[in-house]
């Protein structure tokens, strides 16, 4: 009778073992949320935005998309918006590996030098606004100025370009002016654009203040 209790009570132990162990190896089947991802993917990465126009012209403004990676990626059906809903734009083409896409708005005389990849219509607001950019399924990408109660970077003085500093989510530590001396291409009246279209950022890689 001993050898019984001793054998049942064993039993016992071992069969809640057993079951609290089960408890914690067998994954529950309940329904898991997504968190929303406002940094976005960064296949592609909204790179430059000369949101103040230039010298000649504060409509002509311009906004630059990079590929950090090292193959091509087809961008049509892609969409690039800004959350107040101007501009609205629906890319088409390719961006190359390494390469960059530049949109100028209205005509192709924004960066007067150098061939637009994109025209598009609608201003940016020269207070504060959001862009989004998300692929032909509408995953979001990218986004630029995220959060932010007025640009992160740029300037009406000077007609300066807000520049990303390198491949990293969009705060507004990975955005700074253009530096003024690392600068390319033209305005419509000639005059040098304040920042780099077309050309790696004069900020590009330097760390955070």
């Amino acid at each position: 009778m001993q050898k019984w209790n001793k054998f049942s009570r064993g039993f016992l132990v071992l069969s809640l073992l057993t079951g609290l162990c089960a408890g914690i190896f067998v994954p529950r089947m309940g329904k898991v949320e997504a968190s929303t991802n406002y940094s976005g993917t960064m296949q592609i990465i909204i790179n430059e935005l000369a949101w103040s126009g230039t010298t000649t012209n504060v409509n002509a403004e311009w906004i630059e998309l990079y590929n950090p990676s090292g193959a091509d990626v087809n961008l049509n059906g892609w969409t690039l918006t800004a959350t107040d809903g101007t501009p609205n734009i629906t890319l088409t083409g390719t961006i190359l590996a390494n390469g960059y896409y530049l949109l100028e708005r209205t005509a192709d005389t924004t960066v007067n030098d150098i061939t637009a990849d994109q025209i598009y219509t609608g201003a940016l607001n020269n207070t504060v606004d959001v862009l989004e950019l998300r692929d032909v399924s509408t995953t979001l990408i990218d986004t630029a100025n995220q959060g932010g109660a007025a640009w992160f970077a740029g300037s009406v003085t000077g007609f300066i370009s807000m520049e990303r500093r390198g491949v990293s989510s969009d705060t507004s530590l990975i955005w700074a002016n253009n530096n003024g001396s690392v600068i390319n291409g033209q305005d419509a009246g000639g005059n040098p654009i304040q920042g780099t279209p077309k050309q790696q950022n004069s900020v590009f890689a330097l760390p955070p203040p």
